[in-house]
């Protein structure tokens, strides 16, 4: 990666040996949800009867593999108050301070917005608010993967954890992927095999969208905030790769598409071999699946797509195996068999999206899809499913900050959000999402 994170920085192959160093470092205060309902909740338990381990080298302060699991409070105004309060053991601190806080990190515009609806990026982008504060509580910092959330333009904001660090001589330490940080685009080291057909031609249409939010929890606001989509046409060729920086609307917009949220409006996604509307792979796999096991998601399939689902699962699983030949030895987790009483995330990630292309969608769209993966395997994961959807004539939609993917998509949108000034008890949305058609830098 090249940076003053590399120091510090430990890289693990697979999202399993990451998880366990991560709970070793902090521990044993998390529960795993990638392991199945019955080792989460004996972890919990474990957790709520106080027999976790405390770490050997004093408290410390952590951000997680998905950071809403440190932040304990509805709004990031209520997560910094308390964390300055804590910090200063002092009632005496007032809004000015908050407002510092959030201006140093970027976030002045979601102080009032409740936490579940802030983008991954804008939650990274809080938690290293809080621990930053909280820095005179702990004797040291342990972050697991960062890079799969902030934006290149955001990562400056580590960098600035990493100097508080320094200055409180507290160590940091980043447990990430191997790989997570690259800021390459796929080249001819990389397993991606190009799927046949290479290209397939889709189109978009967005007219009138609104997308009610309930995003504010200030006194003040009123009833019907709404963000809003620019109408438009496109006409789209995938492998397709939305792109944006943290906090643009990226996945939202997908959850639109996906008909995943509730919105006024018209939205199509006109592909000629389709089924069923589009479907959807969460960038946090983990909470798609609702602590659901691997038999659970596998053998009661909506519709009664068991076979189908099987046999995209076993076609994924053989793309990626011979993409896999094609990476450095050991820097990529296999897929598990269907029949396995064990499964890695990267089973899970195959599941999930074999039971969405059974159902023949007219288009699968894959949020940050490097999520839990090391690059190796996500770039083979990602060619295992845009090779089966195509072999089917289902459309892919990438979406991303990262620019790994340039290289391989057909057609590229940049998606922008713009706040609307003024009165949010006025009709008018809060911001809207643009989405242009660019050319393709690679």
């Amino acid at each position: 990666m090249n940076s003053s994170l590399d120091p510090i920085s430990t890289y693990f192959n697979s999202y399993e040996d990451r998880e366990a160093a991560f709970r070793r470092a902090v521990g044993f205060s998390l529960a795993r949800r990638h392991a199945g309902p019955a080792v989460f909740w004996r972890d919990f338990n474990q957790i709520a009867r106080s027999e976790t381990r405390s770490s050997k080298n004093g408290s410390v302060a952590y951000i997680p593999s998905n950071p809403r699991d440190c932040l304990a409070f509805g709004t990031p105004r209520q997560v910094l108050m308390a964390s300055l309060m804590s910090a200063a053991n002092s009632g005496n601190i007032s809004e000015k301070h908050v407002l510092e806080t959030a201006r140093q990190f970027e976030i002045s515009e979601l102080l009032s917005q409740p936490i579940r609806t802030l983008s991954g990026g804008e939650t990274v982008q809080l938690a290293l608010a809080k621990t930053t504060v909280s820095m005179p509580l702990f004797s040291h910092v342990v972050v697991a993967s960062p890079f799969t959330w902030l934006s290149n333009t955001n990562r400056h904001l580590l960098e600035h954890l990493n100097t508080v660090c320094k200055r409180s001589r507290k160590p940091l330490s980043i447990m990430a992927l191997a790989g997570e940080g690259d800021l390459d685009t796929i080249g001819p080291s990389d397993p991606f095999i190009r799927p046949s057909p290479s290209q397939i031609s889709f189109r978009l249409k967005m007219t009138d969208v609104q997308i009610p939010l309930m995003v504010s929890l200030h006194p003040l606001a009123t009833r019907g905030a709404y963000a809003a989509i620019e109408n438009i046409t496109l006409d789209l060729i995938s492998p397709c790769l939305m792109v944006g920086d943290n906090g643009q609307g990226k996945s939202l917009l997908a959850r639109t598409i996906a008909h995943a949220v509730s919105a006024k409006g018209h939205v199509v996604l006109e592909s000629p071999h389709a089924q069923q509307p589009p479907r959807l792979l969460f960038q946090d796999v983990l909470s798609q699946t609702m602590l659901r096991s691997f038999g659970a998601l596998s053998h009661k399939p909506p519709k009664g797509h068991s076979d189908q689902i099987y046999s995209c699962y076993c076609e994924l699983q053989r793309h990626y195996a011979n993409a896999r030949k094609q990476a450095p030895p050991h820097q990529s987790v296999p897929i598990g068999d269907w029949s396995d009483n064990q499964h890695s995330l990267v089973d899970i990630k195959t599941i999930l999206v074999a039971a969405r292309l059974a159902g023949k969608p007219s288009a699968l769209i894959l949020d940050e899809p490097d999520w839990g993966m090391s690059r190796s395997s996500a770039v083979a994961f990602v060619s295992a499913v845009i090779a089966t959807a195509h072999r089917q004539q289902t459309a892919v939609m990438l979406i991303s900050h990262k620019p790994w993917w340039y290289t391989i998509a057909g057609s590229l949108l940049r998606v922008t959000r713009s706040s609307v000034a003024g009165d949010q008890t006025s009709a008018s949305p809060v911001f809207t999402i643009g989405l242009e058609l660019e050319t393709n830098p690679s």
